[in-house]
């Protein structure tokens, strides 16, 4: 049985992915930090697949710590989810940010170079990376100049690099990952689209009035589920090339006040819409669209759930939740 190792199990995207791993069999080691919320992995913490799935305790700033884990599992595969991917906390505590974006993705590519465990590594980095490059509003490929505009972004792009240059110099087989914005039900709502769907959750049950805080609709995204991103990572590992990069994304950019109107649609209530000055960043570009092409070509790697389908399973997800804190 082949054995994943994954940081940031716990969050978002990466209980997703441990999910994904164990319905195809793998063995899951995850790396969270002590006392850290798991609830996002219940579904996977139930039935056969329980025996499967480990939690590590662990740090990606303590990188002798990653390397005893690392050399008592000896994982075929390394999935690093694992950052600070907020881009207001990064804004508000750049340092902070790089120490667990770049120092981070340091300790642990060091630590498995130093554990002797030859893994397959798939590192996670972000299309904010393009920044600027965004600015024509083509779709951007993999060869677009990284032009990061926050320090999250930038951060990100200086792991990448770090990525780079440890498949360079120390021959770790590596495959970079940038996805595009993506959502989907357990997505936390310091993110906008989940912000939204709770907004929208709480006017149903009554609990808020019936307004929906928002900042500037007009932007436009390339907006992906995360089952099929979690997916896209997993192909992208089996099959991608060795020090190669790749877009996941659908090619298709929505404007959040399409989305908004759509969960406005599902949800069946009667909204004001506010601006909030505070919710605009002057550094939001008008339009993020990307080319998964060359994933596509590489791995056979295709998007399969539709975006309302997404937006019903987000909507779900907070409804349960909101029921859920309704109850105590």
């Amino acid at each position: 049985m082949r054995r994943a190792f994954v940081t940031g199990v716990a969050g978002f995207a990466g209980s997703h992915l441990a999910e994904h791993l164990l319905a195809r069999g793998r063995e899951v080691f995850g790396l969270v930090l002590r006392r850290q919320d798991v609830r996002n992995l219940q579904p996977s913490m139930t039935g056969e697949t329980t025996s499967r799935l480990h939690f590590v305790d662990g740090d990606l700033l303590h990188e002798a710590g990653l390397r005893t884990a690392l050399q008592d599992i000896r994982p075929d595969e390394v999935y690093h989810l694992a950052a600070q991917s907020s881009v207001r906390v990064s804004l508000e505590d750049p340092a902070a940010t790089f120490r667990v974006n770049v120092l981070g993705t340091r300790n642990l590519l060091e630590a498995i170079r130093r554990a002797a465990c030859r893994p397959r590594v798939l590192c996670v980095s972000s299309a904010e990376v393009y920044g600027e490059s965004a600015r024509s509003g083509a779709p951007l490929d993999e060869e677009r100049p990284l032009l990061p505009l926050t320090p999250y972004a930038s951060s990100k792009a200086a792991a990448e690099q770090v990525a780079r240059r440890y498949a360079a110099d120390h021959g770790l087989d590596v495959v970079r990952m940038r996805p595009f914005p993506h959502t989907g039900p357990r997505h936390a709502p310091h993110f906008v689209y989940p912000d939204l769907t709770r907004q929208l959750c709480e006017i149903r049950a009554g609990r808020r009035a019936p307004e929906v805080q928002v900042g500037n609709l007009e932007v436009r995204r390339d907006l992906s589920d995360v089952r099929d991103v979690v997916a896209a990572y997993v192909l992208a590992l089996e099959h991608g090339e060795s020090g190669g990069v790749y877009n996941v994304c659908c090619g298709r950019p929505v404007s959040l006040r399409d989305v908004l109107q759509t969960l406005i649609a599902l949800i069946g209530v009667r909204v004001d819409v506010i601006v909030q000055a505070t919710r605009c960043r002057p550094q939001d570009l008008d339009i993020l669209c990307g080319s998964s092409r060359a994933l596509r070509a590489e791995t056979g790697w295709e998007p399969r759930i539709p975006l309302d389908t997404t937006l019903r399973d987000l909507l779900a997800y907070w409804e349960s939740r909101v029921a859920s804190d309704d109850r105590g």
